[in-house]
């Protein structure tokens, strides 16, 4: 088994592993959503998600300290600002967007493009 093969077949595993996890973000985002709308029909009144923050303070509350620390880095005090308004539905969405990205670019087939010979001082109409 030659390099290049071994290259495109762990190309071709990572692009299916990342599109399977787009496809399980997204979907989750819809059915979260529907979930919404079907209790708006049936109270009447729109619930409000609960925000990334409050899962991650409820699962993972170490990770909340570090990230309300005031001396942490600058970065991760914004990442938690943007976590505390996001609500779920919406992250899950994003996430699943940027799976879905990566995983075009990594299984991206396209040959390089070809050399150009002319030389620039020829017009080419």
């Amino acid at each position: 088994m030659t390099f290049a093969r071994i290259d495109e077949l762990t190309r071709s595993a990572l692009a299916l592993c990342l599109w399977l996890i787009a496809v399980t973000l997204n979907m989750a985002a819809v059915l979260w959503l529907g979930f919404q709308i079907v209790r708006w029909l049936h109270d009447g009144h729109w619930t409000a998600q609960p925000t990334v923050m409050f899962w991650i303070q409820s699962y993972y509350p170490d990770v909340m300290g570090s990230l309300s620390n005031p001396h942490s880095w600058y970065g991760a005090a914004k990442m938690a600002l943007v976590l505390a308004r996001m609500p779920s539905g919406l992250a899950l969405v994003c996430l699943g967007m940027v799976c879905a990205a990566l995983n075009v670019s990594v299984y991206d087939r396209r040959p390089e493009a070809p050399r150009v010979t002319k030389s620039r001082a020829a017009a080419s109409f």
